[in-house]
């Protein structure tokens, strides 16, 4: 009866979120109580066990969302992310530009939304198309699957942050393992995005339109008087790189580097060195900068948030129950690597809802309490489920509308050009974390 009550609560779940358009945050604290009452939990303790693991999960990535989307605010309105993506583009050069457009996307979308990415660069490699005589298609892949790999893959965007969070998985184990994943994922769909299957069916450079050239003049424009390429990286690259060497260095019981790593590599206090890095990109400081933007980034954070909080309170309310070790014992009589498991019902719920982060969420608050039965790393567990949630990305999802609509592809093609490309960045992905998990 515990796994009858379990499966009607995941389909429930599903259904309120995709078909009846119920936020997240209301359908997974409603099905949180309707579960923990179906598996019998005296009700004057459900109230208290959900609380509990919402606020849980708020400490551990609470300030650590906040101050990756600040990061990422900051970036886009001082014009630091287009420094970045120029610098390296121009590293690469137009002769490689696929490789150079999908290494781009990759790292802008690691502190900036992948939505928010496509929007900032598309004025760029439709530039770069009609100066290269490069077909428009073949950059359009090459930037969405770069924007979508790191996007899903590595923290601080709060994708990961959030299911790693969940998992209780070391966020620099995530980061670093993530960048890994992230490689062949980026090589595999440049060389897709390169093949006579993009480029041959889809020939034509970008168009020209009074619009277009509007657009790139201000992207140059935005470049001109951005901060400069080294100010730009610095907040991102140091809190990634102080993040990792504490998860592998850091010791609060050692010398006193060992000591320094283990602070400063915290997660939330790394973001927050960056972030107030971040005051150094403007031109100017005021009211604007200070106050209007932090409070720009907060609004973006808290729906993130409170959606991640309430998956954890449903999985407090799991890990209550005996349902884990019911279901691991299914998946192990089945013969299903442990592995595919949260990949295959990340897959499944982005399939039906459309977002990334609430697959990589709900997922992560579903699994957490199984991962010890399953004999799954944390880690691993949180990149399996960003394979699965990165993948069939169609029609209910904004980020697929976004590369459409801004990329001019008619329906048909965008089935081909961007779903296509996503299941193939899930494959990809699989396989590397299969691999990584043979060293686990």
């Amino acid at each position: 009866m515990l796994l009858f009550w379990f499966i009607v609560s995941i389909v429930l779940l599903i259904v309120m979120i995709s078909k009846l358009k119920i936020h997240a945050f209301i359908s997974l604290l409603t099905i949180a109580l309707f579960f923990g009452i179906c598996a019998g939990i005296p009700m004057s303790e459900l109230p208290t066990l959900i609380a509990e693991g919402f606020g849980g999960t708020m400490t551990s990535i609470g300030i650590v969302i906040v101050c990756g989307v600040v990061i990422g605010t900051f970036l886009e309105y001082t014009g630091g992310a287009q420094k970045i993506a120029d610098a390296i583009l121009k590293l690469i050069g137009i002769k490689r530009a696929t490789y150079a457009t999908a290494v781009t996307g990759a790292f802008v979308s690691i502190p900036v939304f992948c939505d928010s990415g496509f929007v900032i660069l598309n004025p760029i490699i439709k530039g770069l198309s009609r100066r290269g005589g490069i077909p428009y298609a073949s950059l359009v892949v090459a930037l969405m699957a770069g924007l979508l790999c790191t996007h899903s893959f590595v923290p601080p965007t709060p994708g990961p942050v959030a299911a790693a969070g969940l998992y209780g998985a070391e966020i620099g184990q995530v980061m670093f393992y993530g960048l890994i994943v992230s490689v062949p994922v980026v090589i595999v769909c440049s060389i897709w995005a390169n093949s006579r299957f993009v480029k041959g069916a889809f020939p034509d450079v970008a168009p020209v339109s009074d619009l277009d050239a509007q657009q790139e003049k201000e992207f140059e424009e935005v470049v001109e008087h951005a901060p400069s390429t080294l100010k730009s990286f610095i907040p991102i690259l140091l809190p990634i790189i102080t993040i990792i060497l504490k998860s592998f260095f850091g010791d609060a019981d050692g010398n006193i580097i060992q000591k320094v790593l283990d602070f400063i590599g915290t997660p939330w206090v790394a973001l927050l060195i960056g972030t107030a890095i971040c005051f150094l990109l403007p031109t100017k400081l005021n009211e604007t900068v200070t106050n209007h933007w932090v409070a720009k980034s907060l609004e973006g954070a808290a729906e993130i948030m409170c959606i991640t909080a309430a998956a954890g309170g449903f999985a407090k309310v799991l890990q209550a129950t005996t349902i884990g070790d019911t279901l691991t014992g299914l998946v192990l009589n089945a013969g299903l690597p442990a592995v595919f498991v949260p990949y295959l019902m990340a897959a499944l719920i982005n399939l039906a809802q459309g977002s990334a982060t609430v697959a990589l969420t709900t997922v992560g608050g579903i699994l957490a309490p199984m991962l010890p039965a399953l004999g799954l790393h944390p880690v691993i567990a949180t990149l399996a489920t960003a394979a699965g949630s990165l993948s069939f990305c169609h029609t209910n999802s904004s980020y697929f509308w976004c590369v459409t609509k801004l990329g001019n592809l008619k329906l048909n093609q965008s089935y081909r050009l961007i779903t296509l490309t996503s299941v193939m960045m899930g494959v990809t992905a699989m396989v590397a974390i299969c691999i990584l998990n043979m060293f686990f």
